[in-house]
């Protein structure tokens, strides 16, 4: 009767192990591929410092995180065909170089269709730690930039795995327009921006998945370098000929207000229809929802690249 009752015991939490989450079992191992610039303001080492507080978040449990500083044709698909495994994969590409070559864009098809199918992509993760300006600095105001790309991670460690591609503005999105296509052929980064405080995050993804961030502290980072880059948002076919859609997680019009507002960064998670206003100084626990903008206006025709907004460089210092 004795074994009986043990291989009872065993037999139920054997069970209870195989419902718990696999998401949280171990730590999610990541890729940070970093290909971005190598500049004045903003070196390899300010992305590295912001990819080892991902690995040292919660004390390591959540992210097992590599970082590479690999700005050359190929060199993606060789690690990925060297080391398989991750679960998301995060690459910074704010570069006016073509950097990934075909090889690389079929290594991101393999890890997509591995079932690491969530997307997020960031027309601001370029300029997340930046030493332009005291407010862009790492690690932002109040937190404010840390607790954002935590709240990132932690959605995308939650949805199973996948991708976060971020860039800069205009000129600088070559290379993450290279790894978008590879996945969704139609879809890309585009234009330059320059935020106004008519604007507003959808849902709380952003704010407060992990920890809370008050919208207007980073507004206030993205107003010191007004620049961001503009997300692609709407109905999309991936390289599997797969319907995807593309979701708008914080919005705002050009300065001075008034216009169409452009997506920041966008995701296939679905932020729900809560809305916080872009200028709240309260996170979103205490925020009040933004009001409901007009509808979206027809979509403009993609203008002349004539960039006259300041690069990275143009910048003055503090």
């Amino acid at each position: 009767m004795t074994v009986l009752w043990r291989l009872l015991v065993l037999f139920c939490w054997s069970a209870l192990l195989a419902q718990a989450d696999p998401v949280t079992a171990e730590p999610m191992r990541v890729l940070w591929w970093d290909v971005s610039l190598d500049e004045r303001s903003n070196k390899p080492a300010n992305r590295q410092r912001m990819a080892r507080f991902v690995d040292g978040y919660q004390g390591g449990s959540r992210f097992d995180v590599v970082y590479k500083f690999e700005p050359r044709r190929g060199a993606f698909a060789r690690h990925m065909a060297a080391n398989p495994g991750y679960g998301i994969v995060v690459v910074t590409a704010a570069n006016n170089n073509r950097v990934f070559n075909r090889n690389d864009q079929e290594a991101f098809r393999t890890f997509y269709a591995s079932g690491r199918r969530t997307l997020m992509l960031d027309g601001t993760l370029g300029i997340r730690n930046s030493d332009v300006r005291q407010r862009t600095k790492w690690p932002g105001v109040n937190n404010s930039s840390a607790n954002m790309l935590i709240n990132q991670m932690e959605a995308l460690r939650k949805s199973g795995g996948g991708l976060l591609i971020g860039t800069d503005h205009g000129q600088f999105q070559a290379s993450a327009n290279l790894a978008v296509r590879a996945i969704l052929p139609q879809a890309k980064f585009s234009r330059v921006t320059n935020p106004s405080r008519d604007g507003a995050f959808l849902g709380d993804l952003l704010l407060a998945e992990a920890a809370q961030v008050k919208p207007l502290d980073m507004l206030r980072h993205w107003e010191a370098i007004p620049n961001q880059g503009q997300a692609p948002v709407g109905q999309f076919t991936d390289f599997l000929g797969r319907g995807v859609t593309l979701f708008t997680l914080v919005e705002a019009a050009d300065k001075p207000g008034g216009g169409p507002r452009r997506p920041y960064i966008s995701s296939t998670i679905n932020p729900g229809a809560q809305r916080y206003d872009i200028a709240s100084p309260a996170a979103p626990a205490a925020a009040a929802p933004a009001p409901t903008p007009p509808p979206e206006p027809k979509p403009e025709p993609e203008p002349e690249v004539i960039d006259r907004m300041p690069t990275r460089k143009s910048l003055p210092a503090n």
